[in-house]
This record gives C-alpha cells, structure tokens and sequence, in this order.
C-alpha cells in the first residue's frame, strides 16, 4: 500500500507544476499583449505629443502674424495718411497753380460769332478793329451814357491783341482778346447785358430793355477760363439741381433750382457734391 500513495502524490505534484506553468505563461503572455498595447500607446502619445508641439508652434506662428499684420496695418494707415495729405498738397497747389492763370487771363476775354474773312484774320490791327466795332464800342457807349466814361476811347487804346482760335468748320471761329486795361474789361462786362448787341438788334445797336424781350446776344462775351475752371463750370451747369451759372472775373457763381441765393465756388477741387450740397 505504501508505493502506491507515493505514486499518486508524485502525479498531483506534476499537475500543480503543469497549472502553475500555465499559469505562468498565460500571464506572460498577458504581460506581452499588455506590454504591445502600451508600446502602441507610447507610440500614439510620442505622435500626440509631436502634434502638441506643431500646434504649439502653429499657434506661435498664428501669434508672431497677428503681431506683424498690426505692423503692416500700422504702416499702410500710415502711408495712407501720408498719401492723403500728398494729395491734399496737389490739390492746393494745382488751386494756385489755377488761380495764377486765371488772374493772368484776368485781361483778356473771349467773343463768339464775330464773322472774319481770312484777310481780317492774318491782320491783328483788322482784328482790333472788328471786335471793337461790333462787340466792345456799343457797351462802352452804353457805359458813357450811365456816366461811368467821360469818352468812349479808342479801339487802340481800348485793345491790345485779338486773334482767331480754332473753331468747327463752317462756323464762326472764337476769337480772344487782351484789354490794356482791366478797369476797361470790367467796364464791358458790368455793361453788356443792357448794351451789348442782340440778335433781335441785328447786331446795329445797343439798348436798355431785359435780355427776355431781345433775344440772345449777337456775340457773346465771356471770361477767358483756364480748362479745370471751365471743366467745373461746365459740370455745374449740367447737373439737374443746378438753375443758372457763369463767371465773374474768372469766378464761378451758380444758383440753384430750389434757392434764389448766389453762391460761389470756393475751391474748384471740390467734388461737385460738395460744391451742390
């Protein structure tokens, strides 16, 4: 009996070492299925880790851009200044630049169909004379009877230059003219709604009546107008709010539909609503 007792408790031993070794390697190879699981962990937190830092630097980046388009920003609002007042220096000098050749032409003036042969046009005295004979000399008569000449002078004391400038063909052609005197000049305009010829008048005399009972002038007479100035009045006078305007010594004055106030333009680099408003 006694061998057969040691037999079974050798066979129960193996057994025990048989589980335990199971045991043990199922442990084991938890130990390697955990230990993968965590090497693929470390991996995804190592990318984790990488993708922190790029959007740490991204947002760096987002940061160091922010800062530098305040900068950019900065410097065009600058520059935009700068330009502004460029701008506005231009603007001032292109006004004097105006207003020095304006005064210039302050002694000139201008006449439309005054009807010249070619003969008359290649000589300035015939010019002079034609121009004093059909526009200037009714309206310094007009201005001797108001008493404000002693005399009507003389065509050569009265003119120094007239020319004929280039017109459309088959009409008569615009010609300028420069006064001796500017106090002469203002006399003729001040005078030329009662005593400039009409069309009415045939052009043979002068009268005291309202331009609406003798028609249009025969040869209007109008301020010799540096470009920008005529470019602004023409834009005045075409706009709808706008009821009359013309020119004094080279000034534009205008009045409105809705007003029967005189008004005159200050600057001619004003924007036309500026101007209306």
């Amino acid at each position: 009996m006694g061998p057969t007792r040691k037999a079974t408790a050798a066979s129960d031993d193996d057994i025990q070492l048989s589980d335990i070794a199971k045991l043990l390697k199922a442990q084991a190879d938890q130990l390697t299925s955990q230990a993968e699981q965590l090497a693929v962990i470390s991996n995804q937190m190592s990318k984790v880790d990488k993708i922190e830092a790029e959007v740490k630097d991204l947002r760096t980046l987002i940061v160091s851009l922010k800062d530098e388009n305040k900068v950019l920003h900065q410097q065009v609002k600058e520059k935009d200044k700068v330009i502004e007042d460029m701008s506005k220096s231009v603007a001032g000098l292109e006004e004097k630049l105006n207003n020095v050749e304006q005064h210039h032409r302050s002694w000139g003036a201008r006449v439309l169909n005054v009807p010249v042969s070619d003969s008359e046009a290649a000589s300035p005295t015939a010019m002079i004379h034609k121009v004093y004979d059909l526009v200037l000399r009714p309206i310094l008569q007009g201005a001797v009877q108001s008493g404000r000449l002693d005399v009507v002078p003389p065509a050569d004391q009265v003119l120094e230059v007239a020319h004929v400038l280039p017109g459309k063909p088959g009409q008569p052609r615009p010609i300028i003219m420069r006064f001796y005197s500017r106090n002469i000049r203002s006399l003729c305009f001040q005078f030329k709604r009662d005593f400039a010829p009409r069309e009415s008048d045939s052009g043979l005399r002068g009268g005291t009546e309202g331009s609406e009972k003798r028609g249009r002038f025969a040869y209007p007479l109008y301020d010799d107008l540096t470009k920008p100035t005529l470019n602004k009045m023409r834009a005045i006078s075409q706009d709808d709010r706008v009821h009359a305007c013309w020119t004094v010594n080279g000034k534009i004055h205008f009045k409105l539909k809705e007003s029967d106030q005189v008004r005159k333009v200050v600057s001619i680099q004003d924007p036309l609503d500026l101007i209306l408003k």
